[in-house]
């Protein structure tokens, strides 16, 4: 057989394979637990959903319209290969989306439609596959259309799922500020629900839940989400929802998540303010308090889009021909002349790319350069843009002189420098822009003396900058634990950070609770070359201490030859069995994700034998703790040894302490020290809580324990 013949062939018995793979799929659908790695399999569906659709429509467009080939020598067979091609792309899509779709956060009412969808592209796409094969034309040419229009219907249907309802269209659909005039305008239907359904609603939605949070309505941002309610009336400045959004970008409870398009500082204000102002979602913004904070920054977006200009617009072909990938040049409002630049992909950037923007330099009122490298760059290119009103140089590590050159932007309303190196001498430049409404000022460690000039010197000025120290004192964010592995086999290293730079961070690896009197202090890198568990705070003068922050690291130990469990684990939490326990694989705060071992009606009673005697030093335990999932420390942990040629004795009977009132989700590490015995085996046996405490919404049931790893040092 032909090389070309045989991968048809294979190819073809992969497809009808598959076929019967997704079936038991769709039958077995909602009993289906996914390992980790599978799970990884099924988050690859949106990258993978390009291939076949292109692909297949590429197969359409062949079918519907053979001339187009009609100089090659086998026409049929390169539409047959392609059709194939595709149908096997699609088949991986197909499995990929349906293990997707068994991870929580979707509600499954809301995949079923492109669910179905995709998978009736799949069996259309093997049907016309196959009835090109037979020469069957006028069917070819029936299913071929079917195909297509399939297609654009589960595509849609995936992007609303992504992106939100009516993803396609709703550039035509904008509800925009113009619209609507300040006097009617409301503070959540006009100000605060058009940031949340760019930024927040594609993950926090009625067919995406993230969380269990919903964020595309009033009554479902009030209930909260699986952490309980995001907002707290009582200290606004402790909301759950403006925690998220506070923390630091690589922390990974920021919100939007890294990698998807942030909250500019503009916003996180807005919503910070809203929050303070007791969360209005009906109150009109002319019947806020004149001095509200909510007001005058919703009021300046309004004044934003409603600007006239005596200048005339730009060209639209000129303005469409200096866009790119790096630069984008839009209105700042339909059918206004005034335009805004924003600039991305630092990497890419140079000076010619600001240069380039001379033909419209009369139109362009607002530039957005953060984050480009501008340290080393000459900036008087900006003193050509006459009209600017806001300019962003967020991060971008300007300094003296480009401040200078500012001066002469007499128009200029809005300032950014967040997180520029800004020297004390060099506000001399900042104290003349008397024109100026906002100026931010965050992480520029500008002294306290220096902000109080300025603010003397620009009275009409409103100057942010992140913190002030009003007499009321605040929490600071937890530090942040970096780290390359929490599973090592020799030693590990871990960094502490913090996104404000006068912090001092102290923490403990003996698992007691870190203070700023008695802990280590960071000062460089943690060597650890043992199962701990690292807890960490922040303290400054002026703040108070963070909270805290824990990561459990796990030291490779010895595994034994036998391993027997007494009791199985609960069936929804077993896991791969007893292999789990000493698979190295450290599991997170998903005590669903396959790598727990749940037991609640049995204690976890564990065999371990070695061939040949083995010295022990320690028994490390790793558990996870949520009390409010029922989910307790043991109520008994008994270690029982057989030492070289000796009899079975208990050598350790403990009672962990129970907590007096639900904790956050965490890890936990219990280790025992064994006193270097030589040990032929080993009996641990855990309990779970007999009957949940008082305090508890469940008094009187049993609790559970779950267990990741057993280490044997």
């Amino acid at each position: 057989m032909p090389l070309n013949s045989r991968l048809v062939s294979i190819s073809e018995n992969a497809l009808i394979a598959a076929h019967g793979f997704i079936l038991i799929l769709i039958i077995g659908q909602d009993r289906i637990q996914l390992p980790a790695i599978l799970e990884v399999v099924g988050r690859t569906h949106p990258l993978l959903l390009h291939f076949p659709i292109v692909l297949l429509l590429i197969g359409v467009v062949l079918v519907l319209f053979p001339k187009i080939l009609s100089e090659s020598k086998r026409p049929k067979l390169l539409t047959s290969g392609i059709l194939l091609l595709g149908l096997l792309f699609s088949a991986f899509t197909v499995i990929a989306g349906l293990f997707l779709a068994t991870e929580s956060g979707y509600e499954r009412s809301d995949i079923q439609n492109h669910q179905w969808t995709g998978i009736l592209v799949f069996w259309l796409g093997s049907l016309l596959y196959w009835s090109f094969k037979k020469d069957f034309v006028p069917a070819n040419k029936i299913m071929a259309i079917s195909l297509a229009v399939c297609i654009l219907i589960a595509g849609h249907l995936g992007a609303s799922l992504t992106h939100g309802e009516d993803f396609l269209w709703s550039p035509l659909n904008q509800k925009t500020l113009t619209s609507t005039p300040f006097e009617e305008a409301l503070a959540y239907a006009h100000v605060i629900q058009p940031i949340l359904e760019q930024k927040c609603v594609s993950c926090h939605k009625a067919s995406k839940k993230k969380g269990d949070l919903r964020l595309d309505e009033p009554e479902f941002i009030l209930t909260g989400g699986e952490n309980g309610p995001v907002i707290d009336f009582e200290k606004p400045e402790n909301s759950l929802l403006l925690r998220h959004i506070l923390l630091p970008l690589e922390d990974e409870d920021h919100m939007p998540p890294k990698g998807k398009m942030q909250l500019s500082e503009d916003e996180i204000l807005l919503i910070q303010a809203w929050i303070k102002d007791s969360v209005h979602f009906e109150k009109k913004l002319v019947h806020f308090n004149a001095e509200s904070e909510f007001l005058l920054l919703a009021k300046s977006k309004f004044q934003t889009q409603k600007n006239t200009y005596d200048f005339a617009s730009a060209d639209q072909e000129l303005v469409q021909s200096l866009n790119n990938f790096y630069r984008r040049i839009q209105p700042i409002h339909p059918q206004s002349a005034g335009l805004e630049v924003n600039f991305y992909g630092k990497e890419n950037f140079n000076l010619e790319e600001i240069k380039g923007l001379e033909p419209i330099k009369e139109q362009i009122v607002s530039i957005n350069l953060s984050y480009m490298p501008l340290k080393e760059m000459d900036m008087a290119v900006l003193a050509a843009f006459k009209n600017l009103e806001k300019l962003n140089l967020n991060f971008t590590g300007i300094g003296g002189n480009t401040l200078q050159i500012l001066s002469g932007l007499k128009n200029l309303r809005s300032l950014s420098l967040s997180g520029n190196p800004i020297a004390p001498y060099e506000t001399k430049a900042l104290s003349g822009l008397k024109q100026l409404d906002f100026l931010y000022l965050w992480n520029t460690s500008l002294p306290e003396g220096q902000i109080k000039e300025l603010k003397a010197s620009l009275t009409n000025t409103k100057i942010e900058i992140g913190f002030q120290n009003d007499g009321i004192l605040y929490v600071l964010n937890p530090p942040i634990i970096d780290f390359d592995q929490t599973v090592f086999s020799d030693q590990t290293e871990i960094r502490l950070k913090h996104p404000i730079e006068s912090t001092k961070l102290f923490y403990t690896v003996d698992n007691t609770p870190p203070d700023s009197s008695s802990s280590l202090k960071y000062e460089k890198p943690i060597v650890l070359e043992k199962s701990s568990t690292l807890r960490a705070r922040a303290f400054a003068a002026g703040w108070l201490g963070s909270p805290e922050a824990s990561t459990v690291f796990l030291k490779s130990g010895k595994k034994p030859d036998f391993l027997n469990l007494k009791f199985p684990p609960n069936e929804k939490y077993k896991g791969k069995g007893v292999e789990t326990l000493f698979d190295l694989q450290k599991g997170d705060f998903d005590f669903g994700s396959g790598k727990w071992l749940g037991f609640q009606e049995n204690p976890m009673d564990l065999l371990m034998e070695f061939d040949q005697p083995k010295t022990i030093n320690e028994v490390a335990i790793s558990l996870f703790l949520d009390e409010s999932s029922y989910i307790f420390p043991p109520s008994t942990v008994e270690i029982w040894v057989r030492e070289l040629k000796g009899e079975w004795r208990i050598f350790q009977k403990d009672t962990p302490d129970q907590p007096n009132q639900a904790g956050d989700k965490r890890l936990n590490l219990i280790v025992y020290k064994m006193e270097q015995l030589q040990i032929e085996a080993l009996r641990l046996r855990i309990l779970p809580i007999k009957s949940l405490p008082k305090w508890h919404p469940g008094v009187g049931q049993k609790g559970w324990v779950f267990i990741d790893e057993i280490l044997l040092n």
